[in-house]
């Protein structure tokens, strides 16, 4: 019966997501809904029963369906019913999944150590369901969700506000548009604080000083050199020099074109004194043209058009950094920028949520800055998000973990908020992880050898396969329908959230080996040579990584041709696919036209990802490591020698259970002994997972 449930819930997920699709469908009333989900489960009970050879089981199967459906919607009744469906049966089938998965060692009668190795596969595969289920639930509580949570407006608070323009490095060029931009604020009482932040160079900043003099009274400037804290240390030092009557902080990056009406239209939210901050969405400019800056941008606007929205109906949003205003007292309160977390600001934020305030966001776009030019600027900028995000993790898990002693006043949504906001950098590893289980069973493959570990085998192999496809769709269906874009643009999203996989699980490792803020450094190319090599050298590992799985795939359809192993190396064809994405998107960025503006750009900060500081070498340590622990463990998997039942089939060419008695294929029929499967992540984020379930959401 356990089998049963595994295969008929993984179905009717499916099915599910297919439907939905349909347009009109998501948000359908429930008289038109509910028939359409009736039909659902009793075809996946069918399925089922038509799979297992069990007609009667097949038609009381939709019954638990149908109690987990009513139960889901109870707790969200916003939603709609065929999403409600769509959200239980992902749920129920990842948690049947994993304990079909968990008694398997059991029924293998594996000895100690299978049933250890077994288990903490079993941690990996519910850490990405988990994972796969919240961006899920993302997804679904933006687009069913009929009621939302919106603050209104003051339209006549005009409080005194104090905008800062921190800036390092900056091409003249780029600034003055920002700074003339702000100049023109349809506001009556603000200040323009602009502060560089150890720029060494004097033809650098001085033009910008003249530049703020140039400009009026509203503006001011600050040089400071040498001052630690990155930007969170100058902006502390900057706010200490601001008026006191200034109560009101906004930020904008130093390449940010922001809208004259901005201020009128956000401030009158703060008449509410319980509102610490306000953000508007982050947008870009100068993109239109070019197949992968297209790609970029809508991956970009993921974050803001999904997970923002479906974050600000818990209050649990993130203060971004840019194109947001914060109340002075309550940013005070929390003592300022924290200058040792290099995304001090989603960090303040959770900080000033602690106090039982309220953070607002305002979907409407008031600003458009520039994104990164190259693969190299993007990386550096993407491991500084996702160092930022396990540093927040490491100094608040004790307020993010509902039962551990909290001094924070957050509820149990925006604790899960920020703790899956923080672990989901996680899903990258996975991802590598998962890798490297395939490519050992690869190995083992052409070994004719076992792993000690858990096989599963017979119809449930389906599973993780029907989980990847449907992933897969459910991340560009929601991208396609937050974004309006094409087909492909929403695989060039896809696949930059991929390419950025190997960066991600560098960035986790060095935020869990040192808590200290660090900045990848990846090849820069002289400006005027040849592109293409520094493209391939700044991405030899993806590369690397890419044609391995390609060579495993392949490897295993060889030397052990079997439903099994087709279905494994169909999981290395997209963890090569994953991997693979970051040579394209290296070299798909080189192929960017230089405008005189873009060239001009190339040398901004914002588009390099230089900071003041560089990292010390100590990170080589952790990267060592993990390669040590990584061949001793497959060198150990390899040698161990499996513990079977005397009845076992020991003198059958199997790697897992299924054999030729069981599967009638010609050849010899190992299964892959680890059934690891795929769950992308776009947060940037892609991760292989045993679950096979693919979902998506941007991360910033």
């Amino acid at each position: 019966m356990l089998l049963e449930l595994v295969l008929f819930f993984a179905i009717a997920s499916a099915i599910t997501t297919v439907a939905v699709m349909v347009p009109g469908l998501m948000r359908a009333r429930a008289w038109a809904s509910i028939p359409v989900g009736l039909v659902i489960l009793a075809g996946a009970g069918w399925l089922t029963g038509l799979i297992a050879h069990d007609p009667v089981g097949g038609t009381i199967l939709p019954l638990f369906g149908i109690g987990a459906v009513i139960e889901t919607r109870r707790h969200l009744p916003q939603w709609s019913m065929l999403a409600a469906q769509m959200l239980a049966t992902l749920l129920v089938a990842s948690a049947v999944y994993l304990v079909y998965a968990g008694v398997q060692p059991f029924v293998d009668q594996l000895g100690l150590l299978g049933i250890v190795v077994s288990f903490l596969l079993l941690l990996l595969e519910a850490a990405a369901l988990a994972l796969s289920v919240y961006y899920l639930f993302e997804i679904l509580d933006v687009f069913s969700r009929r009621t939302r949570i919106a603050h209104r407006a003051e339209a006549s608070y005009r409080p005194k506000v104090a905008m800062q323009v921190p800036c390092y490095n900056e091409p003249i060029e780029v600034v003055r548009e920002t700074l003339t931009a702000l100049a023109n604020l349809d506001y009556p009482d603000v200040i323009v604080q602009v502060v560089d932040n150890n720029t060494k160079d004097p033809q650098t900043w001085r033009p910008l000083e003249a530049l703020c003099h140039e400009l009026g009274e509203r503006f001011q400037f600050i040089h400071l050199e040498p001052w630690p804290g990155y930007k969170a240390g100058a902006l502390n030092e900057a706010t200490r020099r601001l008026p006191k009557d200034a109560s009101i902080l906004g930020i904008v990056d130093a390449d940010y074109i922001v809208k004259p009406g901005f201020l009128k239209a956000i401030t009158g939210h703060f008449a509410d004194e319980r509102v610490a901050f306000v953000q508007t969405p982050q947008n870009y400019r100068d993109w239109k043209d070019s197949g992968y800056l297209r790609g970029l941008f809508y991956s970009y606007r993921y974050f803001f058009d999904i997970t923002m929205p479906a974050r600000a109906n818990r209050n649990a949003i993130i203060f971004a950094g840019t194109m947001g205003l914060i109340r002075r007292s309550a940013f005070e309160r929390v003592g300022g920028w924290d200058e040792s977390v290099i995304t001090e600001d989603a960090e303040a934020s959770l900080r000033m949520l602690g106090l039982g305030s309220v953070g607002v966001y305002e979907p409407t776009v008031w600003g458009e800055g520039l994104m990164p030019l190259s693969f190299d600027g993007l990386k550096k900028q993407r491991f500084r998000w996702a160092l930022g995000g396990i540093q927040i993790l490491r100094r608040q898990w004790r307020e993010l973990v509902p039962l551990a002693p909290h001094r924070l006043q957050l509820t149990w949504g925006q604790r899960l908020n920020y703790l899956f906001g923080s672990v989901h950098w996680f899903g990258d590893m996975l991802t590598v992880g998962f890798t490297f289980l395939l490519l050992l069973t690869a190995v083992a493959s052409a070994l004719h050898h076992r792993l000690p570990i858990r096989e599963l085998t017979g119809p449930v192999l389906i599973v993780p396969l029907a989980f990847l496809v449907t992933g897969v769709l459910r991340g560009l269906w929601a991208l396609r329908r937050a974004e309006r874009c094409t087909w492909g643009d929403a695989l060039r999203a896809l696949g930059i959230w991929f390419a950025l996989s190997w960066v991600d699980s560098l960035a986790v490792v060095r935020g869990l080996w040192s808590g200290q803020a660090a900045f990848l450094r990846t090849p820069k190319q002289k400006e005027g040579g040849n592109r293409i090599w520094p493209a391939i050298r700044s991405s030899a590992i993806e590369s690397l990584l890419a044609i391995l799985a390609l060579v495993g795939a392949v490897v295993m359809l060889i030397t052990a041709p079997a439903i099994a192993t087709a279905i494994l190396a169909v999981m290395l064809l997209f963890e090569a696919w994953i991997f693979g994405s970051a040579p394209w998107a290296s070299l798909a960025a080189e192929g960017v036209q230089l405008t005189p503006y873009r060239q001009i750009y190339g040398r901004s900060a914002q588009n390099t990802g230089d900071r003041p500081e560089r990292p010390s070498r100590a990170g080589i340590v952790p990267g060592a490591l993990a390669v040590v622990v990584a061949v001793v463990l497959a060198y150990g998997l390899l040698n161990a020698p499996v513990e079977r039942p005397p009845s076992a089939q020991s003198d059958l060419p199997t790697i897992g259970k299924i054999t030729q008695k069981q599967l009638p294929l010609t050849g010899p029929t190992p299964t892959a002994t680890p059934t690891p499967t795929t769950s992308a992540t776009p947060s940037s984020s892609a991760s292989a997972t045993p679950s096979a379930s693919v979902s998506a959401t941007a991360s910033p």
